[in-house]
């Protein structure tokens, strides 16, 4: 159970640092401070060190994978291949 909860929050908080790197807009920094209190809920709700450590290397590491996904998403739009 504690590893999904891990998994979600991080999921999460990937995603919005996603969107933060993203969008070139004043609205960006809405998905930091929504990161950033994700990450304060988290480090209330769970007080052992090791769900934290989990929590940050796994939002990095998902982060990462989601860049890289999407980098692969815009590369496939903007050049499509001729049948």
């Amino acid at each position: 159970m504690r590893a999904w909860t891990v998994i979600g929050y991080s999921v999460i908080c990937a995603a919005l640092l996603l969107l933060f790197s993203q969008i070139q807009d004043f609205l960006k920094y809405v998905f930091s401070l929504g990161a950033l209190y994700l990450g304060i809920h988290f480090f209330r709700r769970y007080e052992s060190r090791g769900m934290r450590i989990a929590f940050v290397a796994t939002s990095v590491v998902l982060y990462f994978v989601f860049t890289i996904i999407y980098a692969m998403y815009l590369f496939v739009q903007q050049h499509p291949t001729g049948a």
